[in-house]
């Protein structure tokens, strides 16, 4: 009976989903007449040989609006939650979230255009260099559903044969107009493209605002193409339009520079009726009543300056370097023509501060990715301008409790942690010796930090950190940045240990050496390269296309101990010599490790993102074993998704094998000196805001040294492919812009310590089966992506 039982739930449940995708599909709220348009069909009819049909394809279907409804599984939940909601009397309620934030508008056939947008396509493909192609279109409609087609007679494209410019003979851009080729983004056996003209006139106005010309505009750069010339080839020849202007052809020198520090939209009329505290500041004018800041931090970073020609340059890398101080809410630069002494132009600055003291306190629910969760609160003091040098002080108070949900016994873990951070951040570089930026187009920062945190593992131990630091931070373009930190002191205390933690560290040498009180003193560099921000002039004038690749790399070297140990060693060599400072040991390691991540927009919906880590550390000389706080972990919703947060190694070594772990009274926490890790993930949108995810998750943790209470740990060479964990999972990501909120429910795929037999579980999977889900179903709530 309890298996026919089981069946008639099964079928149940099959009748239940059923039922609901047919609602989902909304075809049932649709008028008499009405379809939906379901989606576009780009059919090409190519005349020859062409390539790069996909890569059109994907760029013809960004120019073609209104966009079908999204659908999930031949459904479209999103219109489905939009008419069950019905129009809410109230702004705010249950049926208003459902409609606004659930619910999506329906996309009907009658809301579309095929024959303009076929034009529209056109005219794209021309613009494209597919001279001479035509769009037409048609529609097909079944049941509920229309279809637009859009056939596409494709031509082969035009390349550029030769790119002129003008010759220089007008005396005024004579200079300028010599080097106009030289850098030029246009290139011969190029395809024709009306972006990169534009791009390439875009990038000349720049060329030439830089000589001085401050009203020198792209418009009177004009292009006149060729196409006649045979074998679809196409002539450029660009030229200057007649008849320009004469201040058009006048070189431009700064003649005075007003900086207003502390200007509102109200100071405009302030200024015209009293009289104002005007101050002269090198060769700046410097207008401030309220004295809120000292002049030269402001003047310092200013790029416009008296009887300097006037440069385009100058002028961008002004409003970045105010922008960096991170004082202000607006920067506004005006110029006005000296008319009495033309052609000198006089520099307004015009600079909106932001509050300078603001305190913030937050309520959280914090979620980390060691599965720890619970209530949090912070407490945070930002003070812009502390010494009125437009520095930024903060001082941050944290606390939370967390307990650690994953574990399955009677007595999780649980935390207590408190945190008290300051920090000051002066926006130059603080080095014995000037060095000058005014040359790059983003300031420099040096920042200083003091910061204590306390962690109770309750029942197993205390620690204490004490951490004080004092580093650079620079970013060299938009996409690299740079930080060193030459001073980077942290004292690591543990106490109050229980005696159970006590027992465990006398029998785990290695495991007693790394929590033992002791300083870290250190240098510590990081590089990291993100190509996702734009900055090319070619991508500004391409923001309508996806841009398909993207990568982030982010490496970290870490050094300690070592001039303070060659300070103690010179004349001593004793090796019983004390190698202590105030009376604890010191760390001396090196340690380093990369992240790398590839970002790859298949479609305008659908991503792949891949991550890679490696991290090796190795301690030395006055050590025997990193620092508990400098090792590897692995596991987590971070990390591999589909095994509890640190529990995953070193090696083979399964901490679940150990009788202490199933009682409940084992540290489970598991960390090493070698990490390898990779992620692939593929994100699909579903609905508005909700965005689901599929992704493999791979890796492991090895020690260099052995130690006989983790057997099968240490890494070997000929051995480490095989001992990778690995893991699967479906997600789901409520992405908010500001705010996400994740769900990756994983399992795994292979389990290293299954050494004597095969670590692959695929024929252990199995759903229906609670056993099966108790030990291996994580869920992973986390906040923002993992990568």
């Amino acid at each position: 009976m309890q298996r026919r039982s089981d069946i008639g739930l099964k079928w149940l449940a099959y009748l239940v989903l059923a039922l609901l995708a047919s609602g989902c599909t909304a075809t049932s709220f649709l008028k008499e007449g009405d379809t939906f348009y379901r989606k576009t069909i780009i059919d090409f009819e190519t005349q020859g040989r062409v390539g790069r049909k996909k890569s059109i394809r994907r760029d013809l279907e960004t120019y073609i609006v209104p966009k079908p409804n999204k659908r999930f599984l031949g459904m479209r939940p999103g219109v489905w939650f939009y008419y069950i909601a019905g129009t809410p009397k109230k702004e705010r309620g249950l049926k208003s979230f459902i409609r606004n934030k659930l619910g999506t508008p329906p996309v009907l056939m009658k809301d579309v255009d095929p024959e303009n947008t076929a034009r529209q396509l056109a005219i794209r493909l021309n613009n494209e260099g597919y001279f001479k192609s035509t769009v037409a279109s048609s529609v097909k409609t079944r049941g509920k559903n229309s279809d637009v087609i859009y056939t596409v007679q494709l031509t082969k494209p035009f390349l550029l044969r030769e790119i002129r410019y003008p010759k220089g003979r007008d005396s005024t851009y004579a200079v300028v107009l010599r080097t106009l080729s030289e850098k030029s983004l246009l290139k011969p056996k190029q395809r024709y493209q009306l972006d990169l003209l534009k791009a390439e006139q875009e990038r000349i106005e720049e060329v030439v605002e830089n000589f001085g010309f401050y009203y020198f505009d792209d418009r009177y750069l004009i292009f006149e193409a060729d196409s006649t010339v045979g074998n679809h080839q196409v002539d450029l020849d660009l030229k200057l339009e007649k008849g320009l202007p004469r201040r058009v052809r006048k070189i431009f020198r700064i003649n005075e520079v007003k900086v207003y520090p502390n200007y509102t939209l109200s100071y405009d009329t302030l200024l015209k009726k009293t009289e104002v505290e005007v101050t002269r500041v090198d060769s700046f004018t410097y207008i401030d009543d309220a004295h809120f800041f000292k002049p030269r931090a402001i003047t310092k970073v200013i790029n416009i300056k008296e009887g300097n020609v006037y440069t385009r340059k100058a002028q961008e890398y002004t409003q970045s370097h105010l922008m960096a101080l991170g004082t202000f809410k607006f920067v506004s630069i005006k110029f006005e023509e000296d008319t009495a002494q033309a052609p000198l132009l006089n520099a307004s600055i015009y600079l909106t501060p932001l509050k300078k003291k603001s305190i913030r306190f937050e309520v959280q629910a914090v979620s980390k990715s060691n599965n720890f969760a619970g209530p949090g609160i912070s407490l945070a003091f930002t003070n812009r301008n502390f010494f009125k040098g437009a520095e930024l002080f903060q001082l941050k108070l944290s606390s939370s409790y967390e307990v650690q949900l994953t574990r399955k016994v009677e007595n999780p873990l649980n935390s207590f942690e408190l945190g008290l951070e300051s920090s000051l951040t002066v926006p130059r570089f603080m080095t014995p010796f000037n060095v000058d930026y005014t040359s790059v187009k983003y300031i420099p920062k040096t920042e200083f930090k003091v910061g204590f945190n306390l962690q109770n593992r309750v029942g197993y131990f205390r620690l204490n950190s004490f951490n004080v630091g004092y580093g650079y931070i620079w970013r060299e373009t938009t996409h690299r940045t740079h930080e060193l930190y030459p001073v980077d002191v942290n004292f690591v205390r543990t106490d109050k240990k229980s005696d159970e933690f006590n027992d465990l560290l006398l029998g785990n040498p290695t495991l007693e050496s790394s929590f033992e009180n002791q300083f870290i003193i250190g240098t510590r560099y990081s590089f990291t390269l993100n190509t996702q921000l734009k900055e090319d002039l070619v991508t500004r004038f391409q923001s309508n296309k996806i841009k398909e690749h993207n990568f982030y790399f982010n490496g970290n070297v870490d050094l300690a101990g070592n001039v303070i140990h060659a300070i103690q060693s010179v004349g001593k060599n004793e090796e019983n010599d004390p190698k202590e400072v105030f009376g604890s040991p010191y760390s001396q390691f090196i340690r380093g490790d990369v992240d790398f991540r590839y970002y790859w927009q298949t479609h305008e919906h659908h991503r792949i993102a891949a991550r890679i880590i490696v991290g090796t550390g190795y301690a030395f000389g006055n050590s025997s074993t990193l620092p508990y706080i400098k090792q590897f972990s692995i596991g987590g919703s971070n990390s591999i998704r589909a095994f509890p947060a640190r529990s995953i190694g070193p090696g083979t070594y399964n901490i679940r094998e150990d009788s202490l772990y199933n009682s409940g009274t084992m540290f489970i926490d598991q960390r090493a000196d070698i990490k390898l890790e990779g992620n692939l993930e593929f994100r699909f949108d579903m609905i508005k805001s909700l965005k689901g995810a599929v992704f493999v998750d791979a890796g492991n943790i090895w020690l260099i040294r052995n130690d006989d209470q983790r057997p099968g740990g240490k890494f070997e060479w000929n051995q480490f492919m095989k001992e990778l964990a690995v893991g699967t999972g479906f997600g789901l990501r409520f992405d908010f812009s500001f705010f996400v909120l994740r769900a990756d429910l994983a399992f795994p795929l292979r389990k290293p310590y299954l050494i004597d037999r095969n670590p692959w579980v695929f024929d252990e999977i199995d759903f229906s089966d609670s056993t099966w889900r108790k030990e291996n179903l994580v869920l992973n709530i986390a906040i923002g992506y993992p990568f």
